[in-house]
């Protein structure tokens, strides 16, 4: 069974303050491998802060490593745009099946 990890990636050595995320290197090879993960149901929700400081990540896996070694072949990661800096398990109490339509 996946639990929900929230991941938190900050600032890499590469990383270029002056562009935005969508101007930084790498990408559209970063949006296509973001994108793969959410289409096969690993990521759930993703994207930076309004400053742009940090970005969250929601993500399901069976622990810690399995999603450090997910997150490794992103391009952000493998270049130095974004750094990994926390993974942490994520006690989610929302459930839409227990919500009554009106």
């Amino acid at each position: 069974m996946h639990k929900s990890f929230l991941l938190t990636f900050e600032h890499g050595p590469n990383y270029q303050p002056d562009k935005s995320f969508h101007d930084q290197p790498y990408w559209e090879n970063h949006s296509r491998f973001s994108d793969k993960l959410f289409l096969q149901g690993k990521i759930t929700m993703c994207g930076p802060l309004a400053d742009a400081s940090k970005v969250f990540v929601v993500a399901l896996g069976k622990n810690e490593s399995s999603l450090r070694n997910l997150f490794k072949d992103d391009p952000f990661i493998k270049y130095g745009i974004l750094t990994l800096t926390h993974v942490d398990e994520w006690e989610l109490h929302l459930n839409p099946e227990h919500v009554e339509e009106e």
